[in-house]
């Protein structure tokens, strides 16, 4: 068949998922070029901070319980607040600097809160702390010297813990410290004494990678998880001096000093090690398009391979040049390991609703994490050359990159990426394998797996489509091969957690084939 593509001498803008900013069309980025894939990995570009307790063992809290009287829970592992808080007080800020300028605390407050390894909270033995009598310092008035009349003061003191590995480490990956910044934190740290509490000593370094001997488990930043502690923010050097300049000036002045929750404090969420993120995202760069019209979805192959065709042919004029080798996540060719981590083809239909008739309206490229980041932009800059998608005799229709246009809602990305625990499939699900007598959920859980999915915990098979407007295709329009004679039906999926996608299963995923539609909770099977 003839596939054939347009290109315009002014490329537009593309917009990447998340949105970024596109190259200039055309262009063939160089190397080192980083584009929308994090920092550039040469030289330093990792900030790691490693704590080690040297008694095995650390007291600190998170809040001011133990002063009332209430157990409190120690502080699991120590905030990332607080190391600042240490870095900040082991050369003060101001004039009262001596071995630094204090600007590395200023690039460090503007750093995301870290990555950090540390052990899990019920691998860490707690002790509580007692309640016990300490003598005052003041002597009662009216006593001889020999009898001073000293009197008792009750102290209540935090938990203390002792984690199985005596170091913690919090490395801020996407981090880019300058050397003069980098050796100044390194100045810093070699003057910490102590964390938290003064009988919790410690050891800090500062270095530019894992250390070999770092716990296994991570803590990461995750809006959805379970645990909270502070983290540094813009501005905390101020208020940390001005923490300071109220303790020096208020009690002098007569007046009690306010507690430290009287200062702004800015608290993240962590997923702790071993707890399942609330919310599973289906790994991929995702590019979108948009028609100016609209195509029969049962031409799902006809589409998806044109576009295909059309993307490699601008690759090889325009990026790889003639006789460049095209890149294995466009071709398939050369890859180990599952579907997941080659190019996803994928047209949009209209399904799901009252008037819904099943047609295309956009399509989807979607291209595996581990892209590397010049073949992203080499793919960005094709799809923003790319005009038109024609197959003489069966459509012709422009295509533009999606920007904020709120029409079709079946090319939004917003329609293919909301989170939702059940999924049921616009276009029929390719078999991986023979069943019989059909599919189980075991065998439904490997194809989510081979998808980069979660397994799921319940599942619909269905020879009908279960959705309003899916099409309901003929044998010839789901096999690409004549020779291949797999079944496909069409699928509803519940997963124990929300999926955030676009979304899709089986053997015919790569071309659009399995695509699969969010439902919403209160919904039924059809809709």
């Amino acid at each position: 068949m003839r596939r054939a593509c347009r290109s315009r001498r002014s490329a537009r803008g593309f917009p990447l998922d998340p949105g970024a900013a596109p190259p200039r069309a055309g262009a063939v980025p160089r190397e080192g070029d980083r584009g929308h894939l994090g920092p550039s990995r040469r030289g330093l570009t990792m900030l790691a901070v490693a704590v080690e307790f040297l008694h095995g063992t650390y007291r600190g809290s998170s809040d001011d319980l133990a002063i009332s009287g209430i157990a409190p829970t120690a502080e699991w592992p120590p905030s990332p607040a607080r190391l600042f808080a240490a870095f900040v007080a082991a050369d003060g800020t101001r004039d009262r600097c001596r071995w630094t300028d204090g600007s590395e605390l200023r690039f460090l407050e503007r750093q995301p809160p870290p990555v950090i390894y540390a052990d899990p909270r019920e691998q860490v033995a707690e002790s509580p702390g007692l309640e016990r009598f300490v003598v005052r310092n003041e002597i009662h008035k009216n006593t001889v010297q020999d009898y001073p009349g000293r009197l008792n003061a009750l102290a209540r003191e935090g938990g203390r813990v002792e984690p199985r590995s005596p170091k913690v480490v919090y490395v801020w990956e996407t981090a880019e410290p300058s050397e003069e910044v980098r050796g100044a934190l390194a100045r810093r740290a070699a003057r910490i004494g102590y964390l938290g509490c003064a009988d919790s000593p410690v050891r800090v370094t500062v270095g530019d990678r894992l250390p070999d001997d770092h716990p296994s488990e991570r803590w990461v930043p995750d809006d959805e998880g379970g645990a909270t502690m502070p983290v540094p923010f813009d501005g905390l050097v101020d208020v940390l001096d001005r923490i300071y300049d109220d303790f020096v000036t208020k009690p002098i002045s007569g007046l009690w000093a306010p507690r430290r929750s009287a200062y702004r404090t800015e608290w993240r969420r962590y997923r702790e090690p071993g707890e399942a993120p609330a919310t599973w995202t289906v790994p991929g760069k995702v590019l979108w398009l948009r028609f100016d019209g609209s195509i029969p979805g049962r031409r799902l192959l006809a589409v998806t391979e044109t576009l295909r065709a059309a993307v490699m042919d601008l690759y090889q004029r325009h990026v790889a040049g003639p006789g460049g080798a095209l890149p294995g996540v466009l071709t398939g060719h050369g890859l180990d390991g599952r579907g997941f981590e080659h190019a996803a083809w994928l047209g949009l239909p209209d399904v799901g609703f009252r008037w819904s008739r099943g047609n295309l309206h956009g399509a989807a490229v979607v291209l595996p994490d581990a892209t590397p980041p010049e073949v992203l932009h080499g793919v960005r800059a094709c799809l923003a050359r790319l005009d038109r998608l024609v197959r003489p005799g069966r459509f012709d229709v422009a295509v533009e990159p999606h920007a904020d246009h709120r029409e079709p809602w079946a090319a939004h990305p917003d329609r293919w990426r909301r989170p939702a625990r059940r999924f049921a499939s616009a276009f029929p699900v390719v078999h991986e394998r023979f069943v019989r007598p059909h599919p189980t959920l075991s065998d439904v859980a490997a194809w989510c797996r081979h998808a980069g999915l979660p397994e799921p915990v319940s599942m619909r098979l269905s020879r009908r489509p279960l959705l309003t407007g899916a099409p309901s295709l003929h044998p010839a329009e789901v096999r690409r091969r004549g020779d291949d004679r797999r079944p496909f039906s069409h699928l509803e999926v519940e997963f124990d957690r929300p999926v955030v996608g676009p979304v899709a299963v089986g053997a015919g995923r790569r071309f659009g084939l399995g695509l699969l539609v969010p439902l919403p909770e209160t919904e039924g099977g059809t809709s």
